[in-house]
C-alpha cells in the first residue's frame, strides 16, 4: 500500500493546513509507512539508521539550529541530508523555510511543505492518517453498529434483514457507523476498525422504505464516524436440520484481515426479536472483555448441584 505527496496535500491541504512551498516535480513521490522522522538528529549530521522511507519533520528547534550554523557548515549539512531522497518535507508551525532548504528541495524533486500546526499536533494527525490509509483493508458488505460501546458487524446474505435489524436497534438508542459498504482496515496495534465510505455515511437502506438519512430522522447522537469491530454476528435462515449453539460452552470465531474476533450464528425465523437477541450479545461480548464468563458460572452451578446429589446419595 502506498499514496503519493500529491495525494496527501489532495485530501489533507485543509485539515492539516498544508501549504506546498517548492518541490513540485517529487510530488509523485510515494510514502510507504505511516512513521514519520523528526529531523533533528540528522541535521546534526548524524546518519546511521536514518529512515529515508518517512517523511522528514523539521519544526522551529531544528530551524533555530540550521539557522546558528556557519553558512558553510549549513550547505554542507543539507546537502548531505536532501541526499538520501526522501517523500518530502514538511515544516511545522508556519515557519519560512531557509533558502538552502527550498534549493536542495529543487534539485532534489523533494516537495517542500510547510503547515501552521504545531509540531507535536501535526506529528500525531499525520500519523493517524497514514496509519488508516496505509494499513491493511478490506470492504465488507453487512452493517456495523455500536451496540453498547460494542462494535457490532452484521452480516448475512441479501434480503436476511440487516438493514432491518440495525433500524430497530438505532430506534433503541445504538448508533450506526456504516451500512452496506464497510471500509475495514487493520490498525498498527492489530485492531479491526470499521467506517462508511464518504458519500455513504448515514444512510440506511431499507427495502421497501428506501433510502433512510439516519442522521436527519434520528439525530447526530444516533450515528459515528467509525468503530473498533469486536463482535461478529451472522444473520441465516433458520434450518430445521442444522444444529445450532444452545448452550455456549464452544467459543467461535473468524478471521478478517488476520485478526481474530468472536462470532456468533443467529438463526433467523418470524416471531424471533433479532434486535433483542443482538443486544444481548453485545452485553455478553462486553462482559466476556471484563472477564466475565456467563457459561464458565452455569458450569459451576451445574457442577455443584452434581455433587451436592452425589452427597445426598
Amino acid at each position: 500500500m502506498s499514496l503519493t505527496v500529491e495525494q496527501l496535500l489532495k485530501e489533507k491541504k485543509q485539515d492539516l493546513k498544508l501549504e506546498l512551498v517548492t518541490g513540485k516535480e517529487g510530488l509523485k513521490n510515494k510514502i510507504t509507512v505511516s512513521d514519520v522522522n523528526r529531523s533533528g538528529l540528522a541535521l546534526t549530521g548524524y546518519f546511521d539508521y536514518f529512515p529515508k522511507e518517512r517523511i522528514q519533520i523539521i519544526g522551529k528547534t531544528e530551524i533555530s539550529y540550521l539557522k546558528g550554523l556557519q553558512k558553510k557548515k549549513r550547505i554542507e549539512v543539507l546537502e548531505k541530508f536532501f541526499k538520501y531522497k526522501f517523500p518530502a518535507l514538511i515544516i511545522c508551525k508556519g515557519l519560512i523555510p531557509l533558502r538552502e532548504i527550498t534549493y536542495y528541495g529543487n534539485i532534489r524533486n523533494v516537495p517542500i511543505i510547510k503547515t501552521s500546526l504545531s509540531t507535536t499536533k501535526f506529528i500525531s494527525e499525520i500519523t493517524n492518517f497514514l496509519q488508516e490509509k496505509l494499513a491493511p483493508s478490506v470492504t465488507i458488505h453487512g452493517v456495523l453498529l455500536d451496540i453498547y460501546g460494542v462494535g457490532v458487524l452484521i452480516l448475512g446474505k441479501s434480503g436476511i434483514g440487516k438493514s432491518e435489524c440495525a433500524l430497530e436497534l438505532i430506534k433503541r438508542g445504538h448508533r450506526l457507523v456504516a451500512d452496506d459498504v464497510i471500509k475495514v482496515v487493520k490498525t498498527g496495534e492489530g485492531r479491526l476498525v470499521g467506517f462508511a465510505k464518504e458519500f455513504l455515511r448515514f444512510y440506511l437502506e431499507v427495502r421497501g422504505l428506501g433510502i433512510v438519512n439516519v442522521k436527519d430522522l434520528f439525530g447526530v447522537g444516533a450515528t459515528r464516524d467509525r468503530k473498533k469491530i469486536e463482535l461478529a454476528i451472522f444473520l441465516e435462515e433458520w434450518d430445521e436440520k442444522k444444529y445450532y449453539e444452545r448452550i455456549g460452552f464452544k467459543e467461535k470465531f473468524v478471521s478478517i484481515l488476520g485478526v481474530k474476533i468472536s462470532k456468533i450464528v443467529i438463526p433467523v425465523k418470524p416471531g424471533r426479536n433479532i434486535a433483542v437477541i443482538i443486544e444481548v450479545a453485545a452485553m455478553q461480548e462486553r462482559l466476556k472483555k471484563m472477564g466475565y464468563y456467563s457459561i464458565n458460572e452455569f458450569e459451576k452451578n451445574i457442577k455443584r448441584e452434581m455433587e451436592k446429589r452425589e452427597e445426598s446419595r
